[in-house]
């Protein structure tokens, strides 16, 4: 696919990544998708490093999960509620960092499925038209 307002035709393929962003005043974070384009022969790379940070997220989420799992470090009241809030904090209920990480993961995973299709629809197109050209001047 040619990107007609990439500079003199530069190659490039298109994809949506999906992304958060600031709702109304009050309302949030708002989950949206962006779309954004990268030259063909980097997009393999592109996916290799979104590959890797969604690795780093599965690791950090182990991390949460030892968390959720803190115990009190004393008897006292005031340890008791600092390991609900962290347990809290660490968890999967909505805005959790547990939730966080899954919503993070899950977009990554899409981010990479469009990419990818991106990507072999453009290698379909680009053999297609080698294909097209093959049997010119004989």
């Amino acid at each position: 696919m040619l990107d007609a307002g990439g500079g003199g035709g530069a190659k490039q393929i298109k994809f949506v990544a999906d992304t958060v962003s600031s709702g109304p005043a009050g309302s949030g974070l708002v989950a949206s998708q962006t779309s954004f384009s990268v030259d063909p022969e980097q997009a393999q790379k592109l996916i290799d490093g979104l590959v890797e940070a969604r690795d780093k997220l599965q690791q950090l989420n182990r991390d949460a999960f030892a968390l959720q799992s803190i115990g009190s470090p004393g008897k006292d009241v005031y340890s008791g509620m600092a390991a609900l809030a962290i347990q809290r904090a660490a968890g999967t209920d909505e805005g959790g960092y547990g939730w966080a990480n899954k919503m993070a993961y899950e977009a990554l995973n899409n981010t990479i499925n469009n990419i990818q299709t991106s990507l072999d629809s453009y290698k379909a197109q680009d053999e297609a038209t080698a294909d097209a050209f093959k049997g010119e001047g004989k």
